[in-house]
């Protein structure tokens, strides 16, 4: 199994607790500062990166701290990721109209954009619900400055450079991770 840096999103400690008796799962806490919710999640995730992946590590799993997964979804996840790992891989989640100010729910992946209800297996833009990000993804956008990114335009310059370095993003559809933020 590859090795992952596993990271929990905590937004001003609001994210649902996850425990696996067998998986590391890093709390990775975002406080409020001025400009909130702006907050500093690039700054968060190459710091995290930084200090805590492994010289071996494939790449990061992020799971934000308003959805939940189950053993099943983690298990799904981990087997994409090794069948795949210099590949993004994007767990199926539906958004609610309470979060992105929608009439409607809609998927946190889609191509050319996130405004759609048709599953998509490729995506070309995703955010960070449950997604694992290859190294040289998280390398390449160190070097495009993901320090100075901000919520929310963390996980669109994500998925930016993502397509820009041509490294393909497949969703995972053993996956069924929910987002309750509705």
């Amino acid at each position: 199994m590859a090795k992952l840096l596993f990271v929990r999103l905590d937004w001003d400690r609001t994210a649902i607790p996850v425990t696996f008796s067998h998986i590391q799962v890093r709390t990775l806490r975002i406080h409020p500062e001025p400009g909130w919710p702006a907050g500093r999640k690039g700054l968060t995730l190459e710091m995290a990166w930084r200090q805590l992946a492994s010289p071996d590590a494939a790449g990061m799993l992020i799971l934000d701290g308003d959805v939940a997964v189950d053993p099943g979804d983690v298990v799904a996840m981990f087997l994409a990721v090794d069948a795949a790992p210099d590949d993004v891989h994007v767990a199926p989640v539906k958004l609610w109209p309470v979060s992105t100010q929608e009439a409607s729910w809609k998927w946190a992946h889609g191509k050319g954009g996130w405004d759609s209800q048709e599953p998509c297996g490729d995506p070309d833009y995703f955010s960070f619900c449950f997604t694992y990000l290859p190294r040289r993804l998280v390398a390449a956008c160190i070097r495009g400055g993901m320090k100075s990114w901000t919520f929310p335009h963390v996980d669109a310059n994500v998925s930016r450079i993502a397509r820009e370095q041509k490294i393909p993003a497949r969703t995972v559809p053993d996956c069924h991770p929910k987002h309750l933020h509705f």
